[in-house]
């Protein structure tokens, strides 16, 4: 328990205390020279009471909205310029327009989006992990789609997160509460022949296994075939556990793409309580790992040379995500970011990977 309480104290030394609220979310007035990312939200959390957003309460029912989020012209790669006080389109994300939407709406504007998509047929997805609120899920999926040159519309799928750093069982119990929901709109989707790729974080990653588990086992194999790529960025998940349910599913339509680092320090947590190795600690150099890959058509890359935000390394994804559409358009004919299965190793911005491509800065070049 002191280990535990440590790490929270430390963890809260790295990342701040002061969480940002809901009043980062008031709708202002547009910017000149500020970009505009739009995206469309379907949540099971509680509307906020004062209406600036979504609460972490449970809710019986799922809620779709549009949200238009302004980002400032002094927007730095990988930051979230948070609002000090009221938003200012000038100089910090600010929601500029927001509207509720039906279920029907929610997937007619995502079957407009799809056909336009530079990247690869379809609509984005981003699954946040442990530990966060609605604001800090839209924001830092604005956050990745404007650093990623993106300007199409993503979808979030928000799960009721407690946004909480002791609320890691509480996190656990809501991806329990939200997998039919989730399933719920994958299924939507896919019948609305809506294309989609997946990228899940920690938590979400457990929350995005079990849920495509569910529709396998419910026969939705047309909805899973309508899902292009899943990417699981530092999965919170026992490996048994994810062992199983890639088993379960069954071979997709590209390889898995897990994004792994050994010395993740929230992972490292969580193995504390759980006694057992998380699918995103995985160690790449390992014949076991790299034995697993092949076996069960995963793509496992070392993320451990990216930069983190916090100091915890298990953000990394957001440097990954950056450079993920041209990892893509660069191998439009491969199945994921690099060719085929396998353990690699991602050596960092303008490193080699493990495979013919080299990245550079944001753009892949052989």
């Amino acid at each position: 328990m002191c280990r535990i309480l440590a790490f929270l104290f430390v963890a809260c030394l790295v990342t701040g205390c002061a969480r940002p609220g809901p009043g980062t979310l008031l709708v202002v007035a547009p910017a000149k020279g500020a970009k505009e990312i739009t995206v469309l939200v379907a949540t099971d959390r509680d509307p906020d009471p004062k209406g600036l957003g979504f609460s972490a309460g449970k809710s019986a029912r799922l809620h779709y909205r549009l949200v238009t989020v302004s980002v400032p012209p002094t927007h730095k790669p990988t930051d979230i310029e948070w609002p000090t006080d009221k938003p200012d389109a000038s100089k910090s994300f600010a929601v500029i327009r927001s509207r509720d939407l039906t279920s029907g709406e929610f997937v007619q504007l995502a079957q407009q989006i799809g056909p336009r998509s530079p990247v690869a047929p379809g609509v984005g997805m981003f699954i946040h992990g442990y530990n966060y609120t609605y604001q800090e899920a839209l924001y830092r999926l604005v956050q990745m789609s404007v650093d990623a040159g993106q300007s199409q519309t993503s979808i979030l799928f928000d799960w009721p997160s407690q946004g909480d750093l002791v609320g890691y069982v509480a996190d656990r119990d809501a991806v329990a509460f939200a997998r039919d929901d989730l399933a719920s709109v994958l299924d939507a989707l896919g019948r609305g022949g809506v294309k989609t790729t997946v990228l899940a974080h920690s938590m979400g990653g457990l929350l995005t296994l079990e849920t495509l588990r569910q529709l396998k086992i419910a026969g939705r194999q047309r909805e899973l075939d309508m899902i292009e790529q899943v990417v699981l960025a530092a999965p919170d998940i026992d490996i048994d556990l994810f062992q199983r349910d890639i088993r379960t599913i069954g071979r997709m339509k590209k390889p898995v793409v897990v994004l792994a680092a050994k010395d993740d320090k929230v992972l490292a947590f969580s193995q504390r309580l759980s006694g057992s190795t998380a699918a995103g600690a995985l160690d790449v150099n390992d014949p076991r790992v790299q034995e697993l890959a092949q076996s069960d058509n995963l793509q496992i890359i070392d993320i451990s040379s990216l930069k983190s935000i916090t100091g915890t390394n298990h953000d990394r994804f957001v440097s990954f995500a950056a450079a993920y559409p041209q990892l893509q358009r660069a191998n439009k004919n491969q199945s994921g970011p690099v060719a085929g299965a396998g353990a690699l190793v991602l050596n960092g911005v303008g490193d080699v990977i493990s495979s013919p491509f080299r990245l550079t800065g944001a753009a892949l070049t052989q």
